[in-house]
C-alpha cells in the first residue's frame, strides 16, 4: 500500500540538469575543457560539495572548491531564466497524486532554499509537505539517508512510500532505504543503473507509473 510520495529534484521535476551543464560547460571553456559525460554522471545526483570535489580533481583545477562552485552558481543564475522548464507529464502526476490525496514531499541534493524557490516560481510549492535539501543530511546520495530522513518526517515506513528518481546514485538511495523506487532516466542519465527499481519510466508520463500507484494504492478507477 503507498501511502505517501517522495521527488527528487533536478532533471526529475525540472529539467535543471541541462541548466547546470551549460552552466559548468561556460565555467570550464576558459581552461580549455569540454564538459565530459562520463564526469556528468558521476556527480550527478551527488550534494554539491562532492560533485565540485569530483569536478576540482577530474579536471585538475587549481580554484578552490568554494571558488569553483561560486563560479558556477554565477552562471547558473545567468542561464537559468533560459533554459529552466518542467520535466515532461511532472503537471499531470503531481495533480493526480493530489487528487488523490497521497502526501508528497521533495527530497533533493540540492539546497532547500534552492528547491523552494524553483517550486515557488512555478506554482508547486503548496503540493508538498516539506522540502529536505542536501544540507540537512550528513551522508548524501547514493547513502540512503535522506529518503529514510523523508519517510520518518512524513510519517510513514519506507516500504509505503513511492521515490522517483532520475539518477543511479538517487535510484541506490531509495532502493537501498526500503523505498518503492520508481526510476525516470532523462537523457543525460545514459549509462546510469536502476538495480532494485519496482519501475524503470520512459518519462513522468508513462501510463505504467499510473498502473503501479493505482495497484499499490487500491484505486478502482
Amino acid at each position: 500500500m503507498i501511502n505517501a510520495a517522495v521527488f527528487d529534484l533536478d532533471g526529475l521535476i525540472f529539467n535543471t540538469e541541462d541548466v547546470f551543464i551549460e552552466a559548468t560547460s561556460r565555467f570550464l571553456r576558459p581552461f580549455g575543457y569540454d564538459y565530459h559525460p562520463e564526469v556528468q554522471r558521476r556527480m550527478m545526483g551527488q550534494q554539491a560539495s562532492v560533485s565540485t570535489a569530483i569536478l576540482k580533481e577530474y579536471y585538475s583545477l587549481d580554484e578552490s572548491i568554494d571558488e569553483i562552485r561560486h563560479r558556477i552558481e554565477e552562471h547558473f543564475i545567468q542561464v537559468l531564466p533560459e533554459i529552466l522548464g518542467l520535466m515532461p507529464g511532472f503537471p499531470e502526476l503531481i495533480a493526480f497524486i493530489t487528487e488523490e490525496r497521497i502526501p508528497s514531499a521533495v527530497c533533493t541534493s540540492s539546497t532547500s532554499d534552492y528547491a523552494t524557490e524553483l517550486l515557488r516560481r512555478f506554482d508547486f510549492l503548496d503540493c508538498f509537505e516539506f522540502i529536505l535539501g542536501g544540507e540537512l543530511v550528513e551522508n548524501g546520495k547514493p547513502a540512503p539517508d535522506c529518503y529514510q530522513m523523508a519517510c520518518k518526517r512524513i510519517g510513514f515506513s519506507p516500504e509505503e512510500v513511492v521515490v522517483f528518481e532520475d539518477s543511479e546514485n538517487g535510484c541506490r538511495a531509495a532502493v537501498d532505504a526500503g523505498t518503492i523506487a520508481i526510476a525516470v532516466p532523462g537523457v543525460h542519465n545514459a549509462g546510469h543503473t536502476y538495480s532494485g527499481a519496482a519501475l524503470i519510466a520512459d518519462t513522468l508520463k508513462d501510463q505504467r507509473i499510473y498502473e503501479l500507484l493505482r495497484k499499490l494504492r487500491k484505486i478502482e478507477k
